[in-house]
């Protein structure tokens, strides 16, 4: 068995770390990117004065947390009044696809606008039990 000579085992120590500094941000990307990864789920307004937003922000590789914002007009512009979390963790794939939101409602019971939403949690245990969120502000 042939011994390497010391130019053959810089060259192999070079080419190893080269490759390692090449690859070190090909396999962190994926975390980062799935930290800070959110997906407007929907939006809408009701009636001139409210609108809401649901969105699905990525907490881990399959599970997402669900933040509803509530937005009033002032001003002739759009002022965020509240933030709530929707439910505890919802499965981040499905609300990402066609169908995430299987009702979404609001009523005005006393003033105080309630939000209802049943979002899809997975193909095949289809939908959520609504969640009921009251909007103060």
């Amino acid at each position: 068995m042939p011994v390497p000579t010391p130019v053959r085992t810089a060259g192999r120590a070079a080419l190893a770390a080269a490759a390692a500094t090449a690859l070190l941000p090909v396999l962190a990307a994926p975390a980062a990117a799935d930290a800070a990864e959110s997906h407007l789920v929907t939006a809408a307004e009701f009636g001139t004065d409210l609108r809401v937003t649901l969105t699905a922000h990525r907490v881990g590789d399959l599970e997402a947390k669900v933040e509803l914002v509530a937005y009033r007009t002032e001003a002739g512009g759009w002022t965020q009044v509240d933030r709530a979390t929707v439910g505890e963790t919802w499965f981040w794939y499905p609300l990402t696809g066609t169908g995430a939101v299987c009702a979404f409602s609001v009523a005005d019971p006393a003033g105080t606008p309630e939000v209802t939403v049943s979002l899809l949690l997975s193909p095949s245990l289809g939908c959520s039990d609504p969640v009921t969120v009251t909007v103060t502000g």
